[in-house]
């Protein structure tokens, strides 16, 4: 009964914007002929350019740009016809047939790198991210795979690849959609509002307030969801493309978009971290761990063991796994290949000498298991707690576990003076952070970490800066995190200092 009530509910919320056929209307100028080729770029190296070697008989010619961006061919057709009495046939896939194009115009500009886009068919599509790393959905209609392309797009994803969703004029619709169909494609990975201070609204322009048609300025909102440490659908309830072509689709009464200018910054935004964050996908996809150690444990084996949580838990899957085979060949610590994943309130904790707490965004423990955390921390275990990422959201609810962990306590700064900085395996002079910690802790000059004291053992650290990013040692542009020397360093002195207190 609840769900037809539901259901009902969301009709005539519909019901409300209009039927889906009004948000299909013609929108955008037509593709620009073939544009000028020019190589550059050194901020964000630009994606392999295709190589194809050319017999002595044929005419050289520069080098094509690489293929960045696949705008997707999906749905069907509306004819549609205008006040002027002028039938069209208007496509759900092409409402704005250069957005994609003029896009990476503003990205060459901008970043003076120069891709290309195509028009791409789901049922051709090889489905390797390294021949397009883009998927660009967009429309007003709503939108709907077989279970062939959620296939397809599935394997894309965990490839490496990015899917953009763009709801061109605000279609509930078509946003409606775009969620339903990524939550049957990645089930176990939930669409979230990227969090405000994400590096996605200020890899290249800060974008905190941004201008839309329908409101005064708002913080720019996106859905996304994470494979790992990595944004890999992002789906925008505000139309994007438009803008990109610096169009307003005032045809569509009941449309919401960014006007041109924010659009454009946002464009450039999500090129340059999907750019830069390709590396990151590439790691995942060459194989590291998403399930959790079954090995043997041999008694003097260092358990490394990590604690599920209500939130994203598993944000570096991989990453404990390389930090592992340093402890293994730097330090002789035999921590086994793969960790241990830990339901706090069933596990036996004190199997474990140290735990793992680690995510992206906010998260919560249930009271029961909150409970056997507190007693296996005051009877002598450790957790260590890693923000991935770095971001405020994690920040605020590392405070809220705290308080509900240890009521009265609060997290304390661990002076640089500690023997953690200064007795352990390493020495540190610097703090070794990427440049957005620097300048989000532009004071520290030694790493940043906040503990509880039970007398005088730190029982629970806190690291607000993202070491397990460091240890996966692959290009993180605009995350708040620690150089990979730095982190495995940090994390190898405080699994040291676990073991000897």
């Amino acid at each position: 009964m609840k769900k037809v009530i539901w259901l009902f509910v969301c009709v005539m919320c519909l019901a409300a914007f209009g039927g889906e056929d009004d948000y299909l209307r013609p929108i955008g100028r037509g593709k620009e002929a073939k544009a000028q080729r020019r190589q550059g770029g050194e901020s964000f190296p630009p994606l392999p350019l295709p190589a194809t070697p050319l017999r002595r008989s044929e005419k050289k010619r520069p080098p094509s740009p690489s293929g960045l961006i696949g705008k997707v061919v999906w749905g069907s057709y509306l004819d549609y016809t205008g006040p002027d009495g002028i039938t069209q046939r208007l496509f759900d896939w092409d409402m704005v047939p250069a957005d994609c194009q003029q896009l990476l115009r503003l990205v060459k500009e901008t970043m003076k790198l120069e891709y290309k886009t195509q028009t791409v068919d789901l049922s051709t599509f090889s489905g390797n991210p390294a021949e397009l790393p883009i998927l660009h959905f967009s429309g007003g209609r709503t939108i709907r795979f077989t279970e062939a392309e959620r296939t397809k797009l599935r394997k894309y994803l965990l490839d490496g690849g990015t899917i953009i969703f763009d709801s061109v004029v605000g279609s509930p619709y078509f946003y409606n959609g775009a969620v339903e169909e990524t939550r049957r494609i990645l089930p176990e990975a939930p669409l979230r509002k990227v969090d405000p201070d994400h590096a996605l609204f200020r890899i290249v322009n800060k974008t905190t307030e941004e201008a839309v048609n329908d409101s005064k300025a708002i913080m720019p909102e996106i859905d996304g969801a994470y494979i790992g440490a990595r944004l890999a659908v992002l789906v925008s309830p505000y139309g994007l493309g438009a803008g990109w072509d610096n169009i307003q689709p005032v045809q569509i009464p009941k449309s919401k978009y960014y006007t041109p200018k924010s659009a454009q910054k946002l464009g450039v935004n999500i090129i340059a971290y999907i750019i830069g964050w390709y590396e990151n996908g590439q790691a995942y996809a060459a194989g590291e761990t998403y399930g959790g150690s079954k090995e043997q444990r041999s008694a003097d084996r260092i358990v490394f063991a990590q604690v599920k949580t209500k939130g994203l838990w598993n944000s570096d899957p991989g990453a404990e796994t390389r930090f592992m085979r340093y402890l293994a060949q730097n330090l002789n610590i035999d921590a086994g290949s793969e960790p241990t994943y830990v339901e706090p309130a069933t596990a036996v904790l004190e199997d474990y000498p140290f735990l793992y707490l680690s995510g992206i965004g906010a998260f919560d423990l249930a009271p029961e298991a909150l409970a056997k955390l507190r007693a296996y921390l005051n009877n002598g275990g450790f957790l260590l707690v890693n923000n991935s990422l770095g971001m405020n959201e994690f920040d605020a609810s590392m405070q809220l576990f705290v308080e509900q962990l240890f009521p009265g306590k609060k997290l304390e700064t661990v002076p640089i003076v500690h023997p953690i900085f200064n007795k352990g395996p390493f020495r540190f002079t610097r703090s070794g952070f990427l440049e957005a910690a620097s300048q989000k802790y532009p004071a520290a000059s030694r790493p940043l970490l906040y503990g509880i004291r039970d007398g005088g053992r730190y029982m629970l650290l806190y690291s607000p800066v993202d070491m397990a990013g460091g240890w996966m040692a692959v290009s993180r542009p605009g995350s708040v995190g620690y150089e990979p020397e730095t982190a495995l360093r940090l994390g190898a002195n405080l699994v040291t200092y676990f073991a000897t207190h």
